[in-house]
C-alpha cells in the first residue's frame, strides 16, 4: 500500500521550524496548541523520527528534522504550482500580471494604466498574491511578468525601490506595560513575517502573537490602534505611529521590490521593456520614490 505524506502536517512542521514556538506557530496556521502538538506528533510517528527538541514552548529541530523541512519545503512549493498550472490558460496574446497583495492599490492606480495605454494589442490579466506565491506561477508559465519582494537566491530581478523595515507601534502604546510583547504577524509565507519572526527570535524578548492578517493594511491598523507592535516598510508609517528605539526591536533587513519573470524561457525583449518601463515610471511618480525610500536606478 502507498504511503503519503499529509500536506497539512508537513505546512504546520514548516511554521513550527520557522517560528520555533508551539504557540507562535498555533496563531499563524489557525489551529489551537495541542492540535498542533498533535498534527507533529503524528508526522513523527509517520516519519518513525524525532523532529524537534523540546523545550517547554520551544522547539529546536534535530538532524532529521532539517532533512525533512528541505523536502517539505519542495513538496508544498510543487503543490502550490500543480494547483496553479492546472487553473491557468494557455498565453496566446495575453499577459498575465503579477502584483503583491499589498500593493494591489499601487498597482490599480498607476501601474495598470500605463499598461493599458503602452500594451493597447495585449489582453492583460492581473494575479495578486503573496511574492513567493507569484514566482512558482511565473516558473509554471501561469503567470509572465510580476512585481515581487526580492531575495538573494533571485539575483537577476530589477530592483525597483528598497526601503527600511522598522517595528513599530501606537504613539500611545506602552512598551513597559507587558511581561509578553503583543505583536501583529503576517499570517502566510511571506518575507517580511520572516523578518519579523527572526527579529522577535534574535531579539530575545517574550512576545506572544495576538493578531495575524494576510493583509499589510491589517497588520498596520492593528498596531495603530495600539493593540499590538508590527514589523512595517517605512512607507506604511505615519505619524500616527511610534517607531521602537532599536536597542529594543530592531531589523536588520530592508525591504527591496523588483521585477521578475521567467529567466529560462523569457518573453521578448521589446515587450519586457515595455513593461518594465511603464513600472518604473509608476514608481517615479508614486510615494516609493521619495526621500525616505532609496532611488536605485537600474538601466534597463
Amino acid at each position: 500500500m502507498a504511503d503519503y505524506l499529509n500536506l497539512d502536517y508537513l505546512h504546520t512542521f514548516v511554521v513550527a521550524a520557522k517560528t520555533g514556538k508551539l504557540t507562535t506557530t498555533s496563531d499563524i496556521v489557525y489551529l489551537s496548541h495541542s492540535a498542533v502538538s498533535t498534527q507533529i506528533k503524528k508526522l513523527e510517528h509517520h516519519v518513525g523520527a524525532t523532529l524537534f527538541i523540546r523545550n517547554k514552548d520551544a522547539l529546536t529541530l534535530t538532524k532529521q528534522g532539517q532533512t525533512l523541512l528541505t523536502y517539505a519545503n519542495q513538496l508544498l512549493n510543487l503543490n502550490d504550482t500543480t494547483l496553479a498550472k492546472l487553473k491557468s490558460d494557455d498565453w496566446v496574446g495575453k499577459l498575465v500580471i503579477g502584483v503583491p497583495t499589498d500593493y494591489a492599490a499601487f498597482y490599480t492606480q498607476e501601474i495598470y494604466p500605463r499598461l493599458m495605454q503602452h500594451l493597447p494589442d495585449y489582453t492583460i490579466s492581473t494575479v495578486c498574491s503573496r511574492s513567493r506565491v507569484l514566482r512558482s506561477q511565473i516558473e509554471e508559465g501561469t503567470v509572465n511578468f510580476s512585481i515581487a519582494a526580492m531575495e538573494s537566491q533571485f539575483p537577476d530581478d530589477i530592483e525597483l525601490w528598497e526601503e527600511p523595515l522598522h517595528w513599530v507601534c501606537s504613539k500611545y502604546f506602552d512598551l513597559d506595560a507587558y511581561d509578553r510583547l503583543p505583536v501583529a504577524l503576517f499570517s502566510d509565507n511571506c518575507v517580511i513575517n520572516d523578518y519579523s519572526l527572526y527579529s522577535l527570535r534574535k531579539s530575545q524578548q517574550d512576545f506572544q502573537v495576538t493578531f495575524t492578517s494576510t493583509m499589510m493594511d491589517n497588520v498596520a491598523a492593528c498596531a495603530k490602534a495600539g493593540l499590538a507592535v508590527a514589523l512595517l516598510p517605512q512607507s506604511s508609517i505615519t505619524d500616527d505611529y511610534q517607531i521602537i528605539p532599536e536597542d529594543r526591536l530592531s531589523c536588520p533587513f530592508t525591504l527591496k521590490i523588483g521585477c521578475t519573470w521567467n529567466h529560462n524561457k523569457p518573453i521578448a525583449t521589446d515587450l519586457r521593456k515595455k513593461l518594465i518601463d511603464c513600472v518604473k515610471d509608476a514608481v517615479r511618480s508614486s510615494i516609493y520614490n521619495s526621500d525616505a525610500v532609496s532611488d536605485n536606478d537600474t538601466p534597463f
